[in-house]
Protein backbone atom coordinates (compact mmCIF):
# COMPACT_ATOMS: atom_id res chain seq x y z
CA UNK A 1 0.00 0.00 0.00
CA UNK A 2 1.35 3.41 -0.97
CA UNK A 3 0.97 6.50 1.20
CA UNK A 4 1.25 10.18 0.41
CA UNK A 5 4.17 12.37 1.35
CA UNK A 6 2.78 15.51 2.93
CA UNK A 7 4.65 18.80 2.55
CA UNK A 8 6.02 18.64 6.11
CA UNK A 9 7.55 15.19 5.56
CA UNK A 10 8.94 16.21 2.17
CA UNK A 11 10.57 19.26 3.73
CA UNK A 12 12.07 17.11 6.50
CA UNK A 13 13.70 14.89 3.86
CA UNK A 14 15.09 17.93 2.04
CA UNK A 15 16.43 19.38 5.28
CA UNK A 16 18.26 16.14 6.16
CA UNK A 17 19.77 15.98 2.67
CA UNK A 18 20.84 19.63 2.82
CA UNK A 19 22.47 19.24 6.26
CA UNK A 20 24.36 16.19 5.01
CA UNK A 21 25.24 17.89 1.70
CA UNK A 22 23.56 15.09 -0.24
CA UNK A 23 22.31 16.03 -3.68
CA UNK A 24 18.59 16.59 -4.10
CA UNK A 25 17.30 16.17 -7.63
CA UNK A 26 14.28 14.71 -9.41
CA UNK A 27 16.12 11.99 -11.34
CA UNK A 28 14.01 8.92 -10.59
CA UNK A 29 17.12 6.84 -9.88
CA UNK A 30 18.67 9.40 -7.50
CA UNK A 31 19.20 8.82 -3.79
CA UNK A 32 16.70 11.56 -3.05
CA UNK A 33 13.88 10.10 -5.15
CA UNK A 34 14.61 6.57 -3.92
CA UNK A 35 14.26 7.85 -0.35
CA UNK A 36 10.96 9.51 -1.20
CA UNK A 37 9.64 6.26 -2.68
CA UNK A 38 10.72 4.37 0.45
CA UNK A 39 8.76 6.75 2.64
CA UNK A 40 5.65 6.42 0.45
CA UNK A 41 5.52 2.73 1.40
CA UNK A 42 5.27 3.64 5.10
CA UNK A 43 2.54 5.13 7.27
CA UNK A 44 3.02 8.43 9.12
CA UNK A 45 4.56 6.90 12.25
CA UNK A 46 6.89 4.66 10.25
CA UNK A 47 7.93 7.65 8.13
CA UNK A 48 9.01 9.50 11.26
CA UNK A 49 11.07 6.50 12.40
CA UNK A 50 12.71 6.14 8.99
CA UNK A 51 13.56 9.86 8.96
CA UNK A 52 15.26 9.41 12.34
CA UNK A 53 17.28 6.56 10.83
CA UNK A 54 18.11 8.68 7.81
CA UNK A 55 19.33 11.43 10.11
CA UNK A 56 21.73 8.91 11.68
CA UNK A 57 22.97 7.66 8.30
CA UNK A 58 26.55 8.30 7.16
CA UNK A 59 27.40 8.28 3.46
CA UNK A 60 31.02 8.29 2.28
CA UNK A 61 31.34 8.88 -1.46
CA UNK A 62 34.38 8.33 -3.66
CA UNK A 63 35.29 12.01 -3.22
CA UNK A 64 35.76 11.35 0.53
CA UNK A 65 38.13 8.43 0.04
CA UNK A 66 41.33 10.33 -0.72
CA UNK A 67 41.04 12.65 2.28
CA UNK A 68 40.25 9.71 4.58
CA UNK A 69 43.20 7.79 3.16
CA UNK A 70 45.53 10.74 3.72
CA UNK A 71 44.31 11.02 7.32
CA UNK A 72 44.89 7.37 8.17
CA UNK A 73 48.28 7.20 6.41
CA UNK A 74 49.49 10.15 8.47
CA UNK A 75 48.35 8.40 11.65
CA UNK A 76 50.24 5.28 10.64
CA UNK A 77 53.43 7.13 9.70
CA UNK A 78 53.48 9.09 12.93
CA UNK A 79 53.40 5.93 15.03
CA UNK A 80 55.41 3.47 12.93
CA UNK A 81 58.50 5.68 12.29
CA UNK A 82 59.40 3.91 9.04
CA UNK A 83 58.69 4.89 5.44
CA UNK A 84 58.61 1.61 3.50
CA UNK A 85 55.34 -0.30 3.26
CA UNK A 86 53.97 -3.12 1.12
CA UNK A 87 50.23 -2.59 0.55
CA UNK A 88 47.77 -5.35 -0.26
CA UNK A 89 43.94 -5.34 -0.38
CA UNK A 90 41.99 -7.15 2.32
CA UNK A 91 40.57 -10.25 0.62
CA UNK A 92 39.10 -12.85 2.95
CA UNK A 93 38.53 -15.51 0.27
CA UNK A 94 41.14 -15.55 -2.50
CA UNK A 95 39.18 -18.15 -4.47
CA UNK A 96 36.37 -15.61 -4.93
CA UNK A 97 36.89 -13.56 -8.10
CA UNK A 98 34.45 -10.77 -7.14
CA UNK A 99 35.85 -7.22 -7.26
CA UNK A 100 36.26 -5.90 -3.71
CA UNK A 101 36.31 -2.32 -2.44
CA UNK A 102 39.74 -3.00 -0.93
CA UNK A 103 41.13 -3.12 -4.49
CA UNK A 104 39.87 0.43 -5.02
CA UNK A 105 41.57 1.65 -1.85
CA UNK A 106 44.79 -0.07 -2.85
CA UNK A 107 44.68 1.58 -6.28
CA UNK A 108 44.03 5.02 -4.77
CA UNK A 109 47.48 4.82 -3.21
CA UNK A 110 48.79 5.58 -6.71
CA UNK A 111 47.20 9.05 -6.52
CA UNK A 112 49.41 12.10 -6.99
CA UNK A 113 47.77 13.62 -3.90
CA UNK A 114 50.16 11.71 -1.66
CA UNK A 115 53.16 13.14 -3.49
CA UNK A 116 51.77 16.66 -3.08
CA UNK A 117 51.78 16.22 0.72
CA UNK A 118 55.10 16.79 2.48
CA UNK A 119 54.24 14.30 5.25
CA UNK A 120 53.52 11.50 2.78
CA UNK A 121 55.73 12.23 -0.21
CA UNK A 122 58.71 10.31 1.19
CA UNK A 123 56.74 7.10 1.73
CA UNK A 124 57.94 4.17 -0.31
CA UNK A 125 54.80 2.24 -1.26
CA UNK A 126 54.88 -1.12 -3.01
CA UNK A 127 51.37 -2.04 -4.11
CA UNK A 128 50.64 -5.74 -4.50
CA UNK A 129 47.67 -8.08 -4.73
CA UNK A 130 49.80 -10.84 -3.22
CA UNK A 131 53.43 -11.23 -2.15
CA UNK A 132 56.09 -13.47 -3.64
CA UNK A 133 58.32 -15.43 -1.28
CA UNK A 134 61.10 -12.94 -1.98
CA UNK A 135 58.92 -10.00 -0.95
CA UNK A 136 57.73 -11.86 2.15
CA UNK A 137 61.38 -12.27 3.16
CA UNK A 138 61.98 -8.56 2.57
CA UNK A 139 59.03 -7.62 4.78
CA UNK A 140 60.32 -9.87 7.56
CA UNK A 141 64.00 -8.96 7.27
CA UNK A 142 63.96 -5.22 6.52
CA UNK A 143 62.59 -2.08 8.15
CA UNK A 144 59.20 -2.37 6.44
CA UNK A 145 55.64 -3.59 6.99
CA UNK A 146 52.82 -5.29 5.12
CA UNK A 147 49.69 -3.09 5.23
CA UNK A 148 46.32 -4.71 4.50
CA UNK A 149 43.82 -2.06 3.37
CA UNK A 150 40.05 -1.69 3.02
CA UNK A 151 37.50 1.11 2.99
CA UNK A 152 35.33 -0.26 5.81
CA UNK A 153 35.72 -2.74 8.64
CA UNK A 154 32.58 -3.94 10.41
CA UNK A 155 33.20 -7.08 12.46
CA UNK A 156 36.86 -7.35 11.49
CA UNK A 157 36.48 -10.96 10.35
CA UNK A 158 37.58 -10.33 6.74
CA UNK A 159 40.64 -8.38 7.87
CA UNK A 160 41.65 -11.10 10.32
CA UNK A 161 41.20 -13.85 7.67
CA UNK A 162 43.32 -11.83 5.25
CA UNK A 163 46.05 -11.37 7.85
CA UNK A 164 46.02 -15.10 8.64
CA UNK A 165 46.45 -15.85 4.93
CA UNK A 166 49.73 -13.91 4.90
CA UNK A 167 50.84 -15.37 8.23
CA UNK A 168 50.33 -18.86 6.78
CA UNK A 169 52.47 -17.80 3.81
CA UNK A 170 55.28 -16.76 6.13
CA UNK A 171 54.80 -13.09 7.03
CA UNK A 172 55.66 -12.41 10.68
CA UNK A 173 52.54 -11.39 12.64
CA UNK A 174 54.25 -8.31 14.11
CA UNK A 175 55.02 -7.12 10.57
CA UNK A 176 51.34 -6.88 9.59
CA UNK A 177 49.31 -3.67 9.81
CA UNK A 178 45.57 -3.45 9.14
CA UNK A 179 44.33 -0.13 7.76
CA UNK A 180 40.79 1.05 7.05
CA UNK A 181 39.15 4.34 6.13
CA UNK A 182 36.18 3.70 8.44
CA UNK A 183 35.70 1.14 11.20
CA UNK A 184 33.11 0.07 13.72
CA UNK A 185 33.98 -0.52 17.35
CA UNK A 186 33.30 -4.26 17.12
CA UNK A 187 35.83 -4.66 14.32
CA UNK A 188 38.39 -2.51 16.11
CA UNK A 189 38.10 -4.59 19.28
CA UNK A 190 38.36 -7.91 17.40
CA UNK A 191 41.46 -6.81 15.49
CA UNK A 192 43.23 -5.49 18.58
CA UNK A 193 42.25 -8.65 20.47
CA UNK A 194 44.12 -10.68 17.83
CA UNK A 195 47.21 -8.56 18.43
CA UNK A 196 47.38 -6.73 15.09
CA UNK A 197 48.39 -3.12 14.59
CA UNK A 198 45.35 -1.22 13.35
CA UNK A 199 44.86 2.28 11.97
CA UNK A 200 41.67 3.97 10.75
CA UNK A 201 40.61 7.46 9.71
CA UNK A 202 37.27 7.58 11.50
CA UNK A 203 34.92 5.39 13.52
CA UNK A 204 31.25 4.78 12.72
CA UNK A 205 28.83 4.16 15.58
CA UNK A 206 26.39 1.25 15.55
CA UNK A 207 22.64 1.78 15.66
CA UNK A 208 22.61 1.04 19.41
CA UNK A 209 25.30 3.67 19.99
CA UNK A 210 23.49 6.20 17.79
CA UNK A 211 20.19 5.59 19.58
CA UNK A 212 21.92 6.57 22.82
CA UNK A 213 23.57 9.57 21.16
CA UNK A 214 20.30 10.81 19.63
CA UNK A 215 18.48 10.24 22.94
CA UNK A 216 15.68 8.15 21.43
CA UNK A 217 13.09 7.91 24.22
CA UNK A 218 12.00 4.28 23.95
CA UNK A 219 14.67 2.00 22.51
CA UNK A 220 12.42 -1.10 22.38
CA UNK A 221 9.58 0.65 20.54
CA UNK A 222 12.04 2.27 18.12
CA UNK A 223 13.58 -1.10 17.30
CA UNK A 224 10.17 -2.72 16.92
CA UNK A 225 9.24 -0.02 14.41
CA UNK A 226 12.44 -0.70 12.46
CA UNK A 227 11.44 -4.36 12.26
CA UNK A 228 7.96 -3.39 11.02
CA UNK A 229 9.52 -1.09 8.38
CA UNK A 230 11.96 -3.81 7.31
CA UNK A 231 9.15 -6.32 6.83
CA UNK A 232 7.14 -3.80 4.78
CA UNK A 233 10.14 -3.24 2.52
CA UNK A 234 10.60 -6.99 2.03
CA UNK A 235 13.79 -7.38 4.07
CA UNK A 236 14.60 -10.90 5.26
CA UNK A 237 14.65 -11.28 9.05
CA UNK A 238 18.33 -12.29 8.97
CA UNK A 239 19.20 -8.93 7.38
CA UNK A 240 17.25 -6.66 9.75
CA UNK A 241 20.35 -5.66 11.72
CA UNK A 242 23.06 -6.32 9.13
CA UNK A 243 25.75 -8.99 8.88
CA UNK A 244 26.30 -10.67 12.25
CA UNK A 245 23.98 -8.05 13.81
CA UNK A 246 26.57 -5.35 13.17
CA UNK A 247 23.88 -2.62 13.20
CA UNK A 248 25.89 -0.37 10.89
CA UNK A 249 24.16 2.82 9.76
CA UNK A 250 26.37 3.90 6.87
CA UNK A 251 27.19 3.51 3.23
CA UNK A 252 30.56 3.65 1.55
CA UNK A 253 30.75 3.81 -2.28
CA UNK A 254 28.80 0.57 -1.93
CA UNK A 255 26.70 -0.03 1.14
CA UNK A 256 28.23 -2.79 3.30
CA UNK A 257 26.05 -5.74 4.26
CA UNK A 258 26.77 -4.80 7.89
CA UNK A 259 24.25 -1.96 7.45
CA UNK A 260 20.70 -2.43 8.73
CA UNK A 261 18.60 -4.01 5.99
CA UNK A 262 15.96 -1.26 5.69
CA UNK A 263 18.48 0.88 3.80
CA UNK A 264 19.60 -1.66 1.19
CA UNK A 265 17.90 -5.07 1.28
CA UNK A 266 14.34 -4.30 0.16
CA UNK A 267 12.48 -6.49 -2.32
CA UNK A 268 12.48 -3.77 -5.01
CA UNK A 269 15.79 -1.98 -5.50
CA UNK A 270 14.09 1.13 -6.89
CA UNK A 271 12.26 1.61 -3.60
CA UNK A 272 15.24 1.63 -1.22
CA UNK A 273 17.85 4.38 -0.77
CA UNK A 274 21.13 2.41 -0.91
CA UNK A 275 20.64 -0.77 -2.97
CA UNK A 276 23.60 -3.10 -3.43
CA UNK A 277 24.39 -3.71 -7.10
CA UNK A 278 26.60 -6.55 -8.31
Amino acid sequence: MKHNLDIQTFNKIKKIFEIKSWETNDDQKSLFMRTCRTLKLLDNNEQEVFLQLLDMMEYYTISDYESLLITVLKKMLKQMKVNKFYFSPIISNRKNNDIKSSLLVNYLLKSNSFHYDSDLSNMKMILQIDLTKTKINKVNETDSYLVLVDDFIGTGSSAIKSAKYFINRGVDREKIIILSLVTMNKGKENIFEKGFKFFFATESLSLSEKIDLHKIEDNDIFRKNIEIISKKLGVDTKDFWGFENSEAVLSMVRVPNNTIGAFWKGKKKDNIPFPRFS
